[in-house]
């Protein structure tokens, strides 16, 4: 079993509707894919002068392959670049 841990700054409502098309909701903050689950947990955001940044850890855990196919999905799924 392998378990991935992403701490990040993406808006959490981003995260968690990503994670509602992506596998199933096992309850408030957890969801099944394909021999993988994750779970979300909020943090209080951070503050910088006027900038807040969001706070989510993703917990990815399950067979190797999965998670890190599971990863990389969601990975690409949020790639930004900057202007």
């Amino acid at each position: 079993m392998k378990e991935v841990v992403i701490l990040s700054g993406i808006p959490y409502h981003e995260i968690k509707d990503y994670f509602e098309k992506a596998a199933k909701p096992l309850c408030l903050e957890k969801y099944l894919g394909e021999k993988w689950e994750v779970a979300l947990e909020t943090s209080k955001d951070r503050e910088y002068k006027n900038i807040r940044i969001p706070r989510t850890r993703i917990v990815f855990k399950g067979e190797e392959e999965a998670v890190d196919t599971a990863v990389q999905r969601y990975r690409r799924a949020f790639l930004r670049g900057g202007a």
